[in-house]
C-alpha cells in the first residue's frame, strides 16, 4: 500500500471550494438523468395483459369479457385461436396476429404499439438488455479513450451525443431501430457515469473522499424516484420519453466550464496545461500553491514513475514503429490490467463482484411484476430507500473503511432477498418490506464498490480498470430482464433465490482484497505494487531520493 502520493498532498494543499463543487454538481446531475434511461422497460416497455383477436372466422371455447366498445373479445388462449381446418374435420389451432390490450395502467406502451408478446416477448427483455450489452463494449472503449483523450473530453462528447439520441428516439416508428438507438444510449452511458465519477473524485482532497464517492450516487436515487412519479402522471410512452429526458439539457453550459482532470494531465505529461488548470482551481478556492519551478518538479516525478510513461519512452515514435509492433503495443496496452500481481488480482475480483452485485440490483429494481406490487410505488420506494443506503454508508466507510462494510451489506442483502422466496402469497407488506431492506443494501454495497474500485486502480489505467470491471457488471445485469420476466413467471422463487445468491457470492469475493481507508490515491501500478516510493538501498539503511526529489527540497529551503 503506497504511503505517499505526490498529488494528494497538492489536492490538501488546494483544499475543497466552489471550483470542486462544480464538478460534484454537474456528475451528480447527469447522473441523475441516467437513471430512468437504465431502468426504462419499467415504464416503456411493461408487461400488459392482452387477449388474442381472432379473425371471423376464429372459432374459441371461453369467453373471456373485455371491455372493447361494448363487444366480448373471446379467445381460447392469448397467443392462439381455433379455426375450421380446409377439410372440415376438424380445428385447427393458428397463431394470433391481432390483440388487444389493456390499457387501464398504461395508455400506450411500446408493448402494446409494437405488439411486444407473444413469439415477441422476448424483444421486452431484449428492449433492457440491449442498454446493458452496449455499456458491456462501451465500458472498456471509454476507459480506453478517457485514459487516452481524457475526462472531460470524453464526458463532453458522451453527454451531448447521449441526450441528443434520447431525445430523437420519442419519435422512431420502427421497434428495431429503437433498439439501435438503445444500444448506442448504452454504449455511451459509460462516458457520463464512469467519466463524470472518475473526474469529481480525481479532484477531490483525500479527507473528503469517502463522502464525496458515496454521495455522487444521491442524485441517482432521486432520479429513480422520479422515474417513477414522473411515470405515474404520465402514462404514454412518446411523452414519458422526452419528459424525463429534457431536464438533461440545462447542466450542458457546465461542460464549459469544467475542467480536465490535472491528475490525468500529469501523468501524460501535459504540465503546461495542468500548471493552468492548478492554478484556476487555487484562484477559485482562494488558496495558494507552491512556484511553478517546484510544480514542474512535482509533475515530472509524478509523470516519470507512470508505466505508460515508461512505455512510451521505450517505444519512442510510434509512427516509426512497424505494423507488428503497433499490434504488440496495442495489446501490451489492453492486458496492463493484467501485467503485475496485485493488479491481476484486483481486476479478477471486481471483475466477478460487480457481474454479481449488478445482476442483483437491477434485478431487484425490475422485478416488481413478480412481488405483484404497483410498478410505480416499487419504483418510488425503491428510489427512496437508496437514498439511506448511500447517506448512512458514508461515515460509516470514512471510519470503518470500504471492505467490511461492503461485505456486510452484500450479506445482508443475499439473506433478505432469499427470505423473499419463503414468503406465503398474498402477505404484501412483508414482501415490499423485505424487497426494500435488499434493496437498500445493495444499492449501498454497489456504491462502496465504485468508491473501492476507484481507489484501487491507479490513475494511470484507473478509467480503463474500471471500464473492464463494468463490462463484467454489464454481464450481470444483461441477465436480470430474463430472470424477472422469464424464469419468475415460471419459477415465482427463482429470481429472489438468484439475486440473493448472488449477493452472498458478491460478499465472500471481495475477502483477498486490501483495505483502501486511510491510504493515498495510487498514481503509478508500481505505487500498488510496492509498499513505499523509496528505496533504502544504502548499507547505512538512508532512503535514496530521486533527483526531481532533491531538487524540490532544495526550493523548499
Amino acid at each position: 500500500m503506497p504511503t505517499n502520493s505526490k498529488f494528494d498532498d497538492l489536492l490538501v494543499q488546494l483544499e475543497t471550494g466552489k471550483w470542486n463543487f462544480m464538478f460534484y454538481i454537474a456528475t451528480g446531475y447527469w447522473n441523475m438523468c441516467l437513471a430512468p434511461h437504465i431502468l426504462g422497460m419499467a415504464f416503456l416497455a411493461p408487461q400488459v395483459d392482452y387477449y388474442c383477436v381472432p379473425p371471423e372466422n376464429g372459432y374459441t371455447v371461453t369467453s373471456y369479457s373485455f371491455g372493447l366498445s361494448g363487444k366480448n373479445i373471446t379467445s381460447t388462449d392469448n397467443c392462439f385461436y381455433l379455426t375450421n381446418s380446409s377439410g372440415g374435420g376438424g380445428f385447427v389451432k393458428e397463431g394470433c396476429t391481432s390483440w388487444s390490450y389493456d390499457n387501464t395502467t398504461f395508455t400506450s406502451t411500446l408493448t402494446s404499439q409494437f405488439d411486444l408478446v407473444c413469439s415477441s416477448e422476448y424483444l421486452r427483455a431484449t428492449f433492457s438488455s440491449i442498454y446493458m450489452f452496449g455499456t458491456f463494449f462501451g465500458a472498456p472503449i471509454n476507459g480506453n479513450l478517457s485514459d487516452r483523450l481524457g475526462r472531460k473530453t470524453t464526458l463532453t462528447v458522451g453527454t451531448l451525443i447521449y441526450f441528443s439520441l434520447a431525445i430523437g428516439s420519442c419519435w422512431i416508428t420502427v421497434f428495431y431501430a429503437i433498439l439501435v438507438v438503445r444500444f448506442i444510449l448504452g454504449l455511451l452511458h459509460p462516458a457520463i457515469l464512469q467519466s463524470g465519477y472518475i473526474l469529481a473524485l480525481e479532484v477531490t482532497e483525500p479527507k473528503h473522499r469517502s463522502v464525496v464517492g458515496i454521495m455522487l450516487s444521491l442524485p441517482w436515487a432521486v432520479g429513480t424516484m422520479a422515474w417513477g412519479g414522473v411515470a405515474y402522471l404520465v402514462r404514454e410512452w412518446h411523452w414519458l420519453q422526452l419528459i424525463i429526458t429534457l431536464p438533461s439539457f440545462a447542466m450542458l453550459p457546465a461542460l464549459w466550464f469544467l475542467d480536465e482532470s490535472p491528475r490525468w494531465l500529469i501523468v501524460n505529461g501535459r504540465f503546461d496545461r495542468a500548471l493552468r488548470v492548478l492554478r484556476k482551481a487555487a484562484r477559485w478556492n482562494k488558496t495558494t500553491l507552491p512556484s511553478t519551478e517546484e510544480l514542474t518538479l512535482l509533475m515530472r516525478a509524478i509523470q516519470k514513475e507512470s508505466t505508460i510513461a515508461k512505455e512510451a519512452a521505450r517505444n519512442g515514435n510510434c509512427e516509426a514503429l512497424t505494423c507488428t509492433q503497433k499490434i504488440s503495443h496495442c495489446l501490451r496496452r489492453l492486458l496492463i490490467l493484467f501485467r503485475t500481481p496485485k493488479l491481476r488480482l484486483i481486476t479478477v475480483v471486481l471483475c466477478f463482484n460487480f457481474f454479481m452485485v449488478a445482476a442483483t440490483f437491477y434485478g431487484m429494481s425490475l422485478n416488481a411484476i413478480n412481488y405483484s406490487v404497483d410498478p410505480f410505488l416499487y419504483m418510488v420506494v425503491g428510489g427512496l430507500v437508496e437514498m439511506p443506503g448511500y447517506t448512512l454508508v458514508a461515515p460509516i466507510v470514512g471510519r470503518l473503511g470500504r471492505k467490511w462494510p461492503n461485505i456486510v451489506c452484500f450479506f445482508i442483502s443475499g439473506t433478505v432477498i432469499m427470505a423473499l422466496a419463503f414468503i406465503p402469497p398474498g402477505i404484501y407488506w412483508l414482501v415490499m418490506t423485505l424487497a426494500m431492506v435488499g434493496k437498500m443494501c445493495i444499492s449501498a454495497a454497489f456504491q462502496i464498490l465504485y468508491l473501492y474500485c476507484m481507489e484501487l486502480f491507479p490513475t494511470e489505467v484507473r478509467l480503463q480498470g474500471l471500464g473492464f470491471t463494468t463490462m463484467a457488471s454489464r454481464l450481470g445485469s444483461m441477465f436480470s430482464p430474463f430472470i424477472t420476466d422469464y424464469l419468475g413467471p415460471l419459477y415465482p422463487s427463482a429470481p429472489s433465490l438468484t439475486f440473493g445468491i448472488a449477493a452472498f457470492l458478491a460478499g465472500l469475493s471481495m475477502l483477498p482484497l486490501r483495505e483502501t481507508l486511510g491510504a493515498k490515491l495510487p498514481d503509478t501500478i508500481s505505487d500498488i505494487e510496492t509498499p513505499r516510493r523509496h528505496s533504502c538501498y544504502r548499507r547505512e539503511n538512508s532512503c535514496s531520493d530521486t533527483e526531481d526529489e532533491l531538487e524540490m527540497a532544495k526550493l523548499r529551503a
